[in-house]
């Protein structure tokens, strides 16, 4: 079943849910109570979607939460994001999942939209309690979006943990990390940026994560093998002008940056993007960039797209990298050569083959796995 099926059978399967209880918030936390979703619902949801191995043993109560974040510079702001608990049951461990990319502020799992529903559906609904950060600049958030921008989306996520834990209930163990797409990235720079901490985290499962972004999907993208590329290269190129202090037009050409602005400054769907961006995405480059790019040389958005790498580190905790053997937009060498890296610093990490999945389908894959593995890690 396709993505856009599985949303409308949500919508239909939506009318006449129930609310859930009230959930005293902390100081500085608010709670907005969602949807709650009937075992039934659940079950059907989830067959809907191809995932009809994984049970459901709760009712789901969904809200959302707007939770302060501490920024590098000390700024303090305000972040949204999903809570789903298991109804009547105390939940046994915390898993914080981390969205794909998105250009609205409203496809977001605080909204309930497809992402914020499976997760709660999948994790709530068997006895966890599913966090699920929309990202600054997303969701409640009015700031730009940080795409791929590792500090804000590190502070995103662990902020949120942080509130989670003082609500009633909470459980004290360590996290449960996993993700798709951006959120895949995401759910490993958390991982890195929590161990360095000191903490400890149950394990990470990203699916079809971007790691050696400058190595490997740089170049993945600049071929244009995938009508997204252009999308994802467009957003990534904003949103690294404007948080870093970047001319748009020293990356892009002076046409591009101008459309590009209006692509992403107001919201466009992203068949709109994608539409009005060229096929082959080198054509929004400008030629000072190209050369950098092509000859190795020195350009600010290299340099940026750089740090956002997440290779150099060593994973404390079990990482699971799933992926499709399809997947053009994600290719199936970052999780490969992600697996030897980490294993070459002694890291415990599984490359895991979904099969000929392309890129939305690895995650419906990759779930059920997911699912089971976390049950085998508690198991031990």
């Amino acid at each position: 079943m396709t993505i856009r099926a599985w949303i409308a059978a949500i919508a239909l399967l939506l009318v006449g849910c129930g609310a859930p209880p009230p959930v005293e918030a902390p100081p500085g936390i608010e709670l907005t109570p969602l949807k709650t979703y009937s075992r039934i619902e659940s079950w059907v949801l989830l067959r809907l979607a191809g995932l009809g191995g994984v049970p459901v043993a709760h009712a789901v109560d969904t809200y959302r939460i707007a939770y302060p974040v501490e920024l590098e510079s000390g700024e303090r702001v305000m972040a949204s994001g999903l809570l789903a608990l298991p109804r009547g049951a105390a939940p046994s461990r915390i898993v914080s999942f981390h969205h794909g990319t998105s250009t609205s502020r409203e496809a977001v799992p605080s909204r309930l939209d497809v992402t914020g529903a499976a997760a709660s559906i999948l994790f709530a609904g068997n006895g966890y309690m599913l966090l699920a950060p929309d990202y600054l600049g997303l969701g409640d958030s009015m700031r730009i979006h940080g795409y791929y921008v590792t500090p804000e989306h590190v502070a995103a996520v662990t902020a949120l943990i942080a509130a989670a834990r003082q609500l009633p209930d909470a459980p004290d163990k360590p996290v449960f990390l996993s993700g798709f797409s951006q959120g895949g990235h995401v759910t490993l720079a958390a991982q890195r940026d929590m161990e360095a901490r000191g903490e400890t985290i149950l394990a990470a499962a990203p699916v079809a994560a971007a790691i050696d972004i400058r190595n490997i999907s740089l170049a993945a993208a600049m071929r244009g093998g995938a009508r997204s590329h252009a999308l994802y290269l467009a957003y990534l190129t904003w949103s690294h002008a404007h948080h870093y202090g970047h001319p748009l037009d020293t990356a892009l050409t002076t046409d591009y940056a101008a459309l590009v602005e209006r692509l992403y400054g107001t919201p466009h769907e992203p068949d709109e993007i994608v539409a009005a961006l060229p096929e082959n995405p080198r054509e929004m480059f400008t030629p000072d960039f190209l050369a950098a790019f092509d000859e190795g040389g020195a350009h600010w958005l290299l340099e940026t797209i750089a740090a956002a790498g997440l290779t150099g580190w060593t994973p404390q905790a079990p990482v699971r990298l799933y992926y499709g053997t399809a997947d053009v937009d994600v290719v199936p060498e970052e999780a490969t050569h992600a697996e030897a890296d980490f294993r070459a610093r002694g890291a415990d990490a599984t490359a895991v083959n979904v099969g000929d999945a392309g890129h939305e389908e690895s995650m419906l894959r990759a779930a059920p796995l997911i699912f089971q593995w976390l049950r085998e890690m508690e198991a031990h």
